[in-house]
Parts: structure tokens; C-alpha cells; sequence
């Protein structure tokens, strides 16, 4: 008989900043008591803890799936309508993200750069090739979604400029 020690809080935590800090994508663990599913991969929805005692003496940690309520979609549409200037720049292929062209180097826009249409904001790096990823727009960066040799996906969202 195998005998399973159920994780305590600080041991989830612990085990978040590990994979984290490691190379590994996704992270599932499963035993009878729990179902623990890390992922470093953007979805549509997140995954959000939430501890909760049961009906006995002893406590469980589930991780439920959250979805977002017609609340959230409302203010999530206010937050579009107030930002119509704003054009999301999104990755049009898998591979790591660069700011600049040479490691440690200046990159290429910051927050509150002038870009014109045609400009490189990025690179985003696959299969050993450098595919600059150029502004679409004339306008100013108002946000850099993400930071260097980040792996990014296809679609997942790299700037915000406001034109």
C-alpha cells in the first residue's frame, strides 16, 4: 500500500517557483486527493487556487478552472472601447522573443517609443531563424507584453501601440 502525503500550502508554493524557474512547460500531478496542473503556456482561461474545508476535520486544496462571468466581459468590453486607439501587435509564429538583435543590447522600442509603420519592434526567433516583427501602424508604444527569450505562441500578444 503506498501511502501519499497531501501537500500543504507552503509545498505548493514551493513546487509553483520551482517549475517556474525550470524549463518545463506543463506540470501535472494527480493522486486520489488532488489534482495539481501547472502550465507556462497562455489558454483562454487560468487557473486560480483555492483552498477549502471539507465537511471533516481535514482540509483539501483544489485548483477549479476560472471562467469569466458576464461582469468581467463587461469591463473587459469598457476597457476596449476606452482603448480603441490601441493596436495589439500578436506573434505570427511559435519561438523565443529578442528585444534587441545582439544579447544585452539596446532594444529596439521601449515603452513610450515613436514607431511608424514598418519599424522593428522584435524578433522572434525560430527553428534558427530571426523573423523581425515589424509595427503595423504609426503611434507610441504604450506596453511590452513580454520579456527577453520568453518562448512565445502563435497569437499571443507582444505590444500595444497607441496610434
Amino acid at each position: 500500500m503506498e501511502v501519499v502525503r497531501m501537500l500543504d500550502y507552503n509545498q505548493i508554493k514551493e513546487l509553483i517557483k520551482e517549475i517556474d524557474s525550470s524549463s518545463l512547460r506543463v506540470f501535472e500531478l494527480e493522486n486520489s486527493d488532488i489534482k495539481l496542473k501547472l502550465s507556462k503556456n497562455e489558454e483562454n482561461s487560468s487557473y486560480k487556487e483555492n483552498i477549502i474545508n471539507t465537511t471533516s476535520s481535514e482540509n483539501s486544496t483544489v485548483f477549479t478552472k476560472e471562467t469569466k462571468t458576464s461582469t468581467e466581459e463587461t469591463l473587459i468590453e469598457t476597457e476596449e472601447l476606452i482603448e480603441e486607439n490601441l493596436n495589439i501587435v500578436k506573434s505570427p509564429l511559435v519561438g523565443t522573443y529578442y528585444s534587441s538583435s545582439t544579447p544585452g543590447g539596446a532594444p529596439y522600442v521601449e515603452v513610450g517609443s515613436k514607431v511608424k509603420k514598418g519599424d522593428v519592434l522584435c524578433i522572434v526567433e525560430a527553428m534558427k531563424i530571426m523573423n523581425e516583427i515589424t509595427s503595423e501602424v504609426d503611434g507610441e508604444i504604450v506596453e511590452a507584453l513580454r520579456s527577453d527569450e520568453e518562448i512565445v505562441e502563435f497569437g499571443m500578444e507582444l505590444f500595444k501601440i497607441r496610434s
